[in-house]
């Protein structure tokens, strides 16, 4: 019947595809966040040591 239609399991390789590019975009974004979180304790660890 036309109102009664399964939708389609997504294939294998799209699955595959949206993971690989997930991981990528997270390394992304989690090494601009830890870049500048390490800048901002590298700063602050200056400041603390001056004499």
């Amino acid at each position: 019947m036309w109102f009664c239609n399964r939708s389609k399991a997504a294939a294998p390789c799209k699955i595959v595809k949206r993971l690989v590019t997930g991981l990528i975009i997270g390394g992304a974004i989690g090494s601009v966040i830890g870049k500048r979180l390490m800048e901002e304790q590298m700063e602050d660890d200056d400041e603390n040591n001056v004499d």
